[in-house]
């Protein structure tokens, strides 16, 4: 099967993430842009109401400004207390009364009739009909017990005119200023009902049906066709606001009852009009973002290429170099991480190069370490079986000094020759045992000048140790710090258990060491004297660390002319596999 290289690879992810990016954005900025749209319309609407609620409110405000001019007016006041007069007065009084009463109507363009009622009165100016207590709004008014406010809708004829004129009349009762009269006069002042559906616009297709409704539930405007009935529209907030609410068909009903009298005035929004004006709007965000993935596209590809050029070469060198080209070299200048792995890469192969010369010769060396391991074995064998002839001989003659000699050197030579073999552990007690005849052997040479101590519990006898673990170290107290010293000397062998772990401590009374022969002793760098090889007390630190890790080995403590302490850390273990102390 063909493989993919990784520039397609980078592609293919990339173009994956883009789409998949731009579909979860393009969805969220088109429901999100959908909803900021469609409430930014409804907004708009809705000031378009509040603003025709404020001009309905001016009128309103007019009319009832206008009617208290009319009853607190000298001239209607004087209405009073006219029926005690004669026909002649009131005729005069009449006139004089129209006069004021044209003023008022003239101060006010859209206002049709000014009329004054009372129970024996009335005076009416552009009225052809003064039968009030037949009029159905009139009747309706009454019983609702107000004292002022607008009337139902009528429709009157007035005198200049062959037509009748739909009114909206505004009664306002009032009384004698003076207190002479208790009789009430109703002071009706009729407006033009048509000059509430001239402000009504519907300009920009969004508004199906807008609304407005008088306190009796009469419709005094319309222009448009409602899908909701009066008696269905929503309650009205305390606080007079527009209620914004969501019909069942998706529409959006816009109510607002600010005005007096309980008026409201009611604004209803097609879902559908105002879903085909957002979608054009909307247009643009499937083109912007084709626009720009086409520019990412042309931006990510080259920078693609930019990167994945110098991994070709990458790949090309490690292939030569796979193949056994070790001069091959690579040269990528990105200042960046590839150029590091470039870097990495060349340092790789000049270390190859290096690390197969090296191996040829440590090969040759580990024959020639077999060979002469091999040679070493012979030695100690001869030495072993000539030891044995001695000893009996020895043995023949009655020397029991010669014959102790030989065996405590046969007995260490045996643990030796263990050590060859693959058993690399002993026990502590064994160990104990081999320094015993390791000193006991060099008593020979020095006698008196030295003496071993032992303190080590009898639990830990047991413990595993590697083998010739002890000797090392008590020979290089021996040599390094009792036979120098002037007088006789002692060793201190001491073991006990911390934290897991066996610690063995071995210590003088010599001369003790520097610090630069410290440093030495445990470098091992005087390894050999003459031409006789032994271990060292650096080799038996590598050894521990060699087989149990790093957390594990010895440290040496020496002050000079009081001492040396060597201390050995190893694993607690056993022989028969016991769990840990």
């Amino acid at each position: 099967m063909k493989r993919k290289g990784i520039k397609s690879k980078i592609l293919n992810h990339i173009l994956s993430l883009i789409l998949l990016s731009f579909l979860v954005i393009g969805a969220v900025c088109f429901y999100s842009a959908h909803i900021i749209l469609k409430e930014q319309a409804v907004s708009g609407e809705k000031q378009k109401l509040e603003q025709y609620v404020q001009h309905v409110g001016y009128i309103q405000e007019t009319t009832e400004n206008l009617a208290r001019l009319v009853a607190l007016d000298k001239t209607v006041q004087g209405l009073f207390g006219k029926n005690t007069e004669d026909s002649f007065s009131r005729l005069r009084y009449k006139d004089d009364l129209e006069r004021k009463l044209t003023e008022y109507m003239l101060s006010q363009i859209d206002c049709v009739c000014i009329s004054i009622l009372g129970d024996s009165m009335c005076y009416s100016k552009e009225r052809t009909s003064y039968d009030f207590e037949n009029a159905v709004w009139y009747q309706k008014f009454k019983e609702s017990g107000s004292r002022t406010g607008f009337a139902p809708p009528g429709n009157i004829a007035v005198i200049k005119a062959r037509y009748k004129v739909d009114v909206l009349p505004y009664i306002l009762t009032c009384y004698d200023a003076t207190g002479k009269s208790s009789e009430p006069v109703d002071i009706v002042v009729e407006i033009r009902k048509e000059q509430f559906a001239q402000e009504t616009t519907i300009d920009d297709g969004l508004v199906q049906a807008f609304l407005l409704y008088d306190g009796y539930g009469n419709l005094l405007s319309e222009k448009g066709k409602s899908t909701v009935a009066y008696k269905e529209l929503p309650e009205l907030k305390e606080n007079g606001n527009t209620v914004v609410t969501e019909l069942d068909n998706g529409n959006i009903l816009l109510v607002n009852g600010s005005m007096k009298g309980e008026w409201r005035c009611v604004a209803e929004i097609s879902v559908q009009s105002m879903n085909r004006k957002i979608g054009d709007s909307l247009k643009f965000i499937p083109i912007c973002m084709g626009i720009t993935g086409l520019l990412l596209l042309i931006i990510l590809y080259q920078d693609v290429d930019r990167i994945t050029r110098p991994l070709h070469k990458l790949s090309a060198a490690s292939k030569c170099i796979g193949e056994g080209n070790l001069d091959t070299r690579v040269e990528i200048n990105t200042t960046d991480e590839i150029q590091e792995l470039g870097d990495t890469i060349n340092t790789m192969a000049e270390n190859l190069q290096r690390y197969i010369k090296k191996s040829i010769a440590y090969e040759k060396d580990m024959v020639n370490m077999e060979i002469d391991r091999l040679m070493l074995q012979i030695n100690p064998h001869f030495i072993y079986n000539t030891l044995s002839t001695i000893s009996y001989m020895a043995e023949e003659e009655g020397n029991d000094r010669i014959a102790r000699f030989s065996n405590a050197f046969i007995v260490l030579l045996q643990d030796t020759l263990r050590a060859d073999t693959d058993n690399y552990f002993t026990t502590l007690q064994q160990e104990i045992k081999n320094v015993d005849n390791y000193v006991t052997l060099q008593k020979f040479k020095y006698e008196d000048k030295v003496e071993v101590f032992y303190e080590i519990p009898h639990e830990l006898l047991e413990c595993r140790v590697p083998n010739i673990l002890l000797q090392p170290i008590v020979e290089n107290a021996l040599f390094h710090g009792i036979v120098p010293k002037t007088g006789p000397g002692m060793i201190i062998i001491l073991a006990y258990h911390d934290k897991g772990r066996l610690c063995i401590c071995v210590q003088d009374n010599g001369v003790g060491m520097e610090e630069e022969n410290l440093q030495a002793v445990l470098q091992d760098k005087k390894l050999t004297t003459g031409t006789q090889r032994k271990i060292g007390v650096g080799n038996v630190r590598n050894r521990i660390q060699y087989i149990y890790g790093e957390e594990y080995g010895l440290e040496i403590k020496s002050i000079l002319d009081v001492g040396t302490s060597v201390i050995l850390r190893l694993p607690c273990e056993y022989e028969e596999k016991k769990e840990n102390m």
